[in-house]
């Protein structure tokens, strides 16, 4: 008789959406250039529900034609990810693309760089404006050591 898994299909289909879900973010972040199912099965195997310490079982038993299906989808969709991602960037190479983030950075530094001379500008101002009052206040009430 063979060995029953310590999960159901239930927690299969959860693990595996949440897999999925997180796969999807990675592609479309760039985290992953390609995806072999041997990986994707030990990520799967991995997952707390599933519980296993190796993916033996998800290859053969009887959730292989769910996984089956669900990875033949799984691969569809990032290889739309993959070809939307290199389609929109055709155009953009690799060193155009850090020439400008780089002037974008260049220019948030600057402009930053200016907001901070202008809060110590306003700073100066505001401190001597508060000596002026200071001794103001002195000449005319004196000092309070000498109250």
């Amino acid at each position: 008789m063979a060995r029953t898994s310590a999960f159901t299909n239930k927690d299969l289909a959860w693990e595996c959406s949440q897999l999925k879900r997180k796969l999807l973010n990675d592609a479309k972040k760039g985290r992953i250039s390609r995806l072999s199912k041997s990986t994707v099965f030990d990520l799967l195997a991995a997952r707390p529900r599933i519980g296993l310490k190796s993916s033996r079982m998800l290859w053969a038993g009887s959730h292989r034609d769910y996984l089956e299906g669900w990875f033949a989808k799984l691969e569809d969709e990032i290889q739309i990810i993959f070809d939307t991602f290199s389609a929109e960037n055709q155009f953009l190479t690799r060193p155009e693309e850090l020439v400008k983030d780089n002037s974008l950075l260049e220019a948030k530094v600057a402009h930053l760089t200016q907001l901070v001379v202008t809060y110590r500008e306003a700073i100066d101002k505001l401190r001597l404006e508060n000596v002026k009052y200071r001794e103001l206040t002195i000449q005319r009430f004196g000092h309070i050591d000498e109250i």
